[in-house]
């Protein structure tokens, strides 16, 4: 059985709004539906990892262990069975005990033939950060509707070894080949990932020139070679660390400043005080060879839509409780010195947070999810519906504030 998976060319800052998350015949991404993932593992090794689930180092990556994953498509109403696939458990404050943890399947772990619809890893996102299950889908459905190549989430329905798991947020990886050819017209180019939280933070402070200076911080994915590293990246944040009067000459030969500045207005209008602009952690830097520039997109949104979680809730410099201070200084000095454009692109993406356009995505993945939210064995009754309040609330709460403040546009 063969698949393919559409690449889906757009030009940074386009509106995509309107188009479905996927082609029309791929099932995978058809977020009407809610499908099926009946995973099968060995009772012993599913034993043994339940049993050493919080045991040890959280930022430590767990090991996969083969299973097989029937898939039922909703599309077809057809079941498609993959062998020899990994799985593992993902998250980090989950895994510490604090929430429901997830799963990476890898359909390459174990055949580098192996693929699922043209992917070869997928995430199944537990509740950590995120009760509602919707905070992840609703941000990464704002920053691709504002131009942002962010990652596609639906939601499916779990098993394993027949015994019920409940409701997941499903994602795209956001790190490998397959998501650069889904996603720019040109996917040759390099990438880097920042993980934050256990490696290091994005900060853009320049090191030095030795590649090992930024060791954690910037991982290179996606087959990008070394030399990305001396001939693409250091550059980058060497003008980012230098002299505003200097950074401000050369920013433009180095970054896409008005997709940043559209990344950045995502989360201040959410707001999302765990991604780049806040805490500087949890995205990605690509460097599209068709321009030569740097564009930035998330991945991991759990965490939008949560004022009441920050120190500062300020469009200039937002950042969370377990921060002592606001994210990278690049960011926030690129924002006060082109003020304007920073506040115009805040003021654009705020038209997609008010209430009743965001509210209206909200109150669709709301009533997908209703109809199986009771046999869910995570929730008690009555609590999701609360978490899916405290996101419809958060939203009216916001768009008011981050609009008062890009009008007034006076950077501290």
């Amino acid at each position: 059985m063969i698949f393919f998976l559409l690449a889906c060319e757009r030009s940074v800052g386009e509106d995509t709004s309107g188009e479905p998350q996927g082609p029309a015949d791929d099932p995978v991404w058809d977020d009407r539906y809610l499908p099926v993932y009946r995973i099968s593992i060995d009772a012993e090794d599913w034993a043994e990892d339940l049993a050493t689930l919080h045991e040890g180092d959280s930022c430590e990556v767990r090991n996969y262990r083969p299973a097989s994953v029937e898939y039922e498509n909703p599309q077809s109403g057809e079941s498609e069975r993959y062998d020899n696939v990994g799985i593992r458990y993902r998250g980090h404050s989950a895994l510490e005990g604090d929430g429901r943890f997830g799963f990476k399947l890898s359909f390459d772990e174990y055949d580098e033939a192996g693929e699922f619809h043209g992917l070869h890893k997928v995430n199944l996102n537990g509740t950590e950060g995120d009760s509602s299950l919707i905070r992840e889908r609703l941000a990464q459905w704002v920053m691709r509707s504002v131009g942002v190549p962010a990652p596609r989430v639906t939601h499916t329905r779990v098993y394993v070894n027949g015994e019920y798991q409940g409701i997941f947020p499903f994602t795209e990886e956001p790190d490998d080949q397959v998501y650069l050819d889904a996603h720019f017209a040109d996917p040759g180019g390099s990438l880097f990932k920042v993980n934050g939280y256990c490696e290091g933070d994005g900060d853009f402070e320049w090191k030095g020139d030795e590649v090992d200076k930024y060791d954690g911080r910037y991982e290179a994915k996606a087959g990008t070679p070394e030399e990305a590293f001396t001939e693409e990246l250091i550059p980058m944040i060497a003008c980012a660390s230098d002299t505003d009067e200097a950074m401000l000459a050369c920013v433009d030969e180095h970054i896409d400043v008005a997709e940043f500045f559209t990344e950045i207005a995502v989360d201040m209008a959410l707001p999302d005080v765990d991604g780049m602009a806040a805490v500087g952690q949890n995205f990605l830097l690509y460097h599209d060879p068709s321009t030569a520039l740097f564009v930035a997109y998330p991945w991991d949104k759990d965490q939008s839509f949560r004022s009441s979680d920050a120190v500062s809730d300020s469009i200039w410099d937002l950042y969370p409780t377990w921060k002592e201070e606001g994210g990278p200084e690049f960011l926030r000095r690129l924002r006060a010195l082109r003020a304007d454009e920073y506040c115009a692109t805040v003021l654009d993406v705020a038209e997609w947070t008010e209430p009743a356009v965001i509210g209206e995505e909200l109150d669709r993945v709301e009533a997908l999810l209703d109809g199986y939210i009771g046999d869910d064995p995570w929730f008690a009754d009555g609590d999701w519906a609360y978490q899916v309040e405290s996101v419809r609330e958060a939203i009216a709460e916001r768009h008011p504030m981050v609009v008062a403040e890009a009008t007034a546009c006076s950077p501290p």
